[in-house]
């Protein structure tokens, strides 16, 4: 028996979820199923609003309180006769378990977003939002949340298929960037999704899918509704296939308090919020052979005529026995949480793997940025008693690496390029990431785009982020099976070596960083392409990069070749920028301006290396015996950036395949343009540093003897760097 309920859109605001009712299921989906009835309930009509959804944490504690404020909310149906929302619920038994159906399905709808606010600034936005698609749910689980793990009763099944998500954040006619032909896909054929005392767990084998293409537009006929000729493909990006004993976790808890444990912050202690769980594994079986199925990841030119780089073939990190490591994506702890000033949760041990009062004692030095400082911009945008958004990882781990890369290219009927079948080459880019912690703070505002009113709009942020690899004494140290790596390998099995940066240690750190979607006032003919973008800024940055250099045997890393210890530490002033490409032309354009200088701890902000910038070589296992860069300073740039990837004969008859890095690097006076470019917003740029164009310079040692200065006015190089197969 079947009923249809048909309910005028405006009935929503009065109509509980549990409200939905009851109709049979398909043979197909419940064949165990007898006694079936159900009920089908659809919502008619065009469009349905809020004016505003609050999200309210902590608020019987006025010390701890704050909100998100979701402002401008509508669903609006896009040109489709489809009902706008229907949903059929069916319920029934197999004689001794009760079983539950929901399947609901969204028309294609355009869900926008007038603004996102923080409860203490209604006056400034995090910008506006707005995501186009269709929606399918469908739940099968013995009652709605039954957790069990070893019959798997339950099925879970969420897509949305080619759907563009906008984002801009001023009004009309300014920079907004689209995630278009967007699919996303989990689909859970035999799991458990129950709950715990913790939270909501889902657990089981995930067909995987999240694929997009990442779009610039700066025209006036943008309405973010959609995609014209006039949006600029930058990228693009897809991860798909089987994500094997997969198991999410939904909990709430948000930022700890101060308490520690053995020397390390207690992260059990939480205020109000929201924390999550995600671990998967790339294969079921380590010695599987690849699959159509296994999880790829793919990367290259976005708009269609696409050129691909896909990486297959992942596998876990083995120890010296042939141990593999159990999860290859591991992160047990991703927390949201919006918090008052100086609320924070403590900072991130650099050099060891206790946060908080142990970091010291074990040869680290604990970093953070108190929440709330924002310095150096106007006063529109400079604040020191905000609330933040805050985003955090703690012990995060990827512990796996693609052993198989596959090139493919489509026929582009506007140059002639007839495309390549796809090839496939035993080749690795090793990229492991171990003891992932990050604190990312978040502010709205702002953005340069069409001031004073524009700098109430945007993103700012306080950014720390580090992996690690740790040894068994918990300091930065030699650990294979899980530490850090950034190789390139020859994963052919006669071969199986990898070659670069082993057991390594990197750390991002930004002090008050803008986020700007920047304009292209000159249009994007030739070299004016650059002037906007995706545009990052922060007056006091760090980025330090160390380990060995060598050769390692894989997947054991049980015969290890060093060539050279190498340590990186570059402080001052950064701008990136991500830019679309010249009009006819595809690939990633990308440029930077530097300052380097000697930035100090603050109150508040706690970066600094001591040391200054410097570049290191030294002797594998002997620091002592090294070639050092010290006290470097000055002005770099770098110009007219291109990531490029080309198909077979692409570039003429007999020409393989080639992923191409390319740009130029000014120095000194060279670089005055591109400095003077970046540094658009700060109230006194000769702050940080001195005034623009600055020669670059740096004491030369060989040990603890000084062999002289490298001053360099002046100058530009042009670099390029091909990878292609042999």
């Amino acid at each position: 028996m079947r009923k249809t309920l048909r309910l005028p859109y405006w009935l929503l605001s009065v109509l509980p979820v549990s409200g939905l009712a009851l109709q049979p299921m398909s043979e197909s989906e419940l064949a165990r199923v007898d006694g079936q009835d159900g009920m089908t309930v659809a919502f008619d009509g065009s469009a349905l609003s809020a004016q505003q959804v609050r999200w309210e944490i902590d608020t019987p504690v006025p010390s701890e309180a704050g909100g998100l404020y979701i402002n401008g909310l509508s669903l609006t149906k896009m040109n489709t006769p489809d009902t706008l929302l229907n949903t059929e619920l069916d319920v029934g038994s197999d004689g001794s378990d009760a079983f539950l159906s929901i399947n609901s399905e969204l028309a294609r709808s355009r869900l926008a977003v007038e603004g996102m606010t923080l409860a203490s600034e209604p006056g400034r936005s995090f910008g506006h939002w707005a995501l186009v698609a269709p929606l399918e749910f469908r739940l099968q689980n013995r009652g709605i949340f039954f957790r069990d793990e070893t019959n798997n009763p339950a099925s879970l099944y969420i897509g949305i298929e080619d759907a563009s998500l906008f984002y801009r954040q001023n009004w009309f006619y300014h920079a907004n960037i689209t995630f278009d032909n967007l699919d996303f896909l989990w689909d859970m054929p035999q799991g458990s999704v129950g709950v715990t005392s913790d939270g909501l767990r889902v657990a089981g084998d995930v067909n995987y899918l999240l694929n997009f293409d990442l779009l610039y537009k700066f025209h006036p006929d943008q309405d973010m509704t959609t995609v014209t000729a006039n949006d600029k493909p930058m990228l693009n990006f897809g991860w798909e296939g089987t994500l094997y004993d997969t198991v999410f976790e939904a909990r709430g808890g948000g930022v700890w308090d101060s308490t520690e444990t053995s020397g390390s912050y207690d992260y059990s202690n939480r205020s109000g919020g929201i924390n999550f769980g995600l671990s998967w594994n790339y294969k079921k079986n380590q010695g599987d052979v690849v699959k159509p199925t296994d999880l790829r990841w793919q990367i290259g030119r976005a708009g269609g005529n696409q050129s691909l780089l896909e990486f297959g073939d992942w596998r876990n990190l083995q120890d010296g026995s042939g141990n593999r490591v159990a999860k290859g994506f591991d992160f047990p702890n991703i927390t949201l949480d919006v918090v008052p000033a100086n609320q924070g949760p403590g900072g991130l041990c650099w050099g060891a793997g206790l946060n908080g009062s142990g970091c010291a004692p074990a040869g680290g030095k604990m970093l953070e940025f108190s929440v709330g400082n924002i310095a150096g911009y106007s006063a529109n945008v400079n604040r020191s008693n905000a609330d933040a958004m805050l985003a955090l990882i703690r012990e995060g781990n990827l512990l796996a690496y693609s052993n198989q890369v596959t090139v493919s290219a489509q026929e582009d009927a506007s140059t002639g390029y007839a495309g390549m079948t796809p090839e496939t080459y035993n080749w690795g880019l090793i990229y492991t990431l171990a003891n992932i912690n990050a604190n990312l703070s978040l502010y709205p505002g702002g953005s340069q785009s069409d001031v004073p009113g524009s700098e109430s709009n945007g993103f700012m942020a306080d950014v720390l982020l580090m992996t690690q690899t740790l040894d068994v004494s918990h300091q930065q140290g030699d650990n294979w099976a899980k530490g850090t790596h950034f190789l390139i390998a020859d994963t052919d099995p006669t071969v199986n070596m990898g070659l670069g940066m082993i057991n390594s240690q990197f750390l991002l750190a930004a002090d008050d960083m803008r986020v700007w979607l920047k304009n292209t006032w000159s249009g994007t003919d030739g070299t004016n392409a650059y002037e906007g973008g995706i545009d990052l800024l922060s007056p006091r940055a760090r980025m330090q990069f160390k380990g060995l250099l060598g050769g390692v045997s894989l997947p054991r890393g049980d015969e290890v070749v060093g060539i050279a210890g190498m340590d990186l530490n570059l402080e001052g002033l950064a701008n990136f920028r991500i830019s679309p490409p010249p009009d006819g032309e595809n690939f990633l354009a990308y440029s930077s301006a530097i300052r380097l200088y000697s930035v100090a701890d603050q109150p508040g902000s706690n970066l600094a290396s001591g040391q200054g910038s410097f570049w290191s070589i030294s002797e594998p296992g002997r620091a002592d015996v090294e070639l050092r860069l010290a006290d470097i300073q000055g002005d770099i740039a770098i110009t007219e950036g291109r990531l490029e990837l080309t198909g077979r004969n692409e570039t003429g008859a007999g020409e393989p395949p080639q992923l191409t890095l390319s740009n130029k690097i000014l120095f000194g006076a060279s670089a005055q343009n591109r400095i003077n470019d970046g540094v658009a917003g700060l109230t006194n740029p000769s702050s940080y540093g001195g005034q623009v164009g600055q020669a670059v310079k740096a004491d030369v040692y060989f040990g603890a003897d000084r062999l002289g200065d490298i001053v360099v006015p002046n100058g530009t190089l042009k670099a390029t760097i091909g990878l292609l197969p042999q």
